[in-house]
């Protein structure tokens, strides 16, 4: 693990919107914003002292869940110091102190494997179906982070939410790899063995990949990639040029000591490439239905990782217009869209849940630009 050059200004000027939507109040990314003048220190104005404080404060003022937010936020971009490490601990344990007042059914379980993998599982406390989502976020975005988009996709469908840490990254214990989906289809046959249930895998940006690659190989019933990395397109993504410290937050998933060279990333790269693991090649034979989604203006993600799935069977890919990485400006939209087209594919052969999704689909209809199928 290793820190490397980012300014929290940058961060706060890419990241002050998501902060927000992970229900972090708008006063209190201001307030931390105004104090942090250092990225790794451990000084009064430094980036986990401040958010610790602010962390410490909404306990304090009996909101553990406002704290574990903030924890978060401390631990954020990823856990390059003993500090950060420290806060990810605390994060969790104001996390579970908030649980009992969550308002749907929660458990935290470890599911073995074999790697230990800690599972927070979501669902609605009525009217429950069949049928599990494991949502996964990304290389800095982790299941106690996406506690609003859990707890909103196990309402709003009924399923039952497995929320969990990307390879790499959170409570994983087994570093960032392009093999790593072996944990993750582990983690989905135990599931179905479990509850004799279909499965289906929501994935937002890096986790997006692991959807895509699942549904390829036909892993889970039904997968949604939101902003993920397919190597599926001619131009590649140049990961050392990337903004706002992402080389050095992806290096850090990937567990290495420091930044590989040019030549080093470049193999990197090709080696996740789904193309280049004969995916593609596979696509028509046992894949499952997948729904890629991502906006037309990431800076990221290059959009041909997105729109080069639109030729494979059962395929629906969304392109939002005049939208960033993962299309936050269109984000109610998107998953009301999604989480229908889940609960569908999730619930086959019943008319309600095809229904439902033609109906959830109709408020996204006038942001999708011509690039989009199904």
């Amino acid at each position: 693990m290793f820190t490397f050059p980012v300014e929290p200004d940058d961060l706060f000027d890419e990241r002050t919107r998501q902060f927000v939507a992970l229900r972090i109040p708008h006063p209190v990314v201001d307030r931390a914003r105004t104090r942090i003048t250092d990225m790794w220190g451990t000084g009064v104005g430094s980036w986990v002292p401040v958010w610790s404080a602010e962390a410490e404060r909404a306990h304090a003022s009996g909101d553990p869940l406002l704290a574990s937010l903030c924890w978060g936020a401390a631990r954020f971009p990823c856990l390059a110091t003993d500090e950060r490490r420290a806060a990810q601990e605390h994060q969790l344990a104001a996390y579970l102190e908030a649980a009992p007042g969550f308002p749907v059914r929660f458990q935290r379980a470890v599911l073995n494997v074999p790697e230990p993998v800690p599972v927070h599982f979501f669902q609605r406390r009525r009217v429950a179906r069949p049928g599990v989502i494991v949502l996964c976020g990304g290389v800095d975005t982790w299941k106690m982070d996406l506690h609003r988009l859990a707890v909103a996709t196990a309402r709003a469908t009924g399923l039952l939410v497995a929320a969990v840490d990307m390879p790499g990254t959170g409570e994983s214990t087994v570093p960032l790899a392009p093999d790593a989906d072996r944990v993750l289809v582990g983690l989905v046959s135990q599931l179905r063995r479990a509850y004799g249930q279909p499965v289906g895998f929501y994935g937002v940006s890096f986790g997006a990949h692991w959807a895509a690659k699942l549904a390829l190989a036909g892993h889970v019933d039904a997968a949604v990639d939101l902003g993920g990395p397919t190597g599926l397109t001619d131009e590649p993504i140049d990961l050392l040029n990337l903004p706002h410290g992402m080389p050095g937050i992806v290096g850090n998933a990937l567990h290495l000591d420091a930044l590989p060279d040019e030549a080093g990333i470049a193999d990197l790269l090709a080696s996740f490439s789904l193309r280049e693991q004969g995916l593609l090649d596979k696509a028509g034979a046992g894949g499952s239905p997948l729904l890629a989604v991502n906006g037309a203006d990431d800076v990221y993600v290059p959009l041909g990782d997105t729109v080069g799935l639109a030729g494979r069977p059962e395929t629906t890919v969304w392109v939002i217009k005049n939208a960033s990485h993962c299309a936050p400006e269109r984000s109610p939209q998107v998953n009301l869209a999604l989480w229908g087209w889940l609960a569908a594919r999730l619930a086959p052969g019943r008319p309600l849940p095809r229904l439902a999704e033609v109906a959830a689909r109709q408020p996204l209809r006038p942001y999708i630009d011509g690039r989009a199928t199904g």
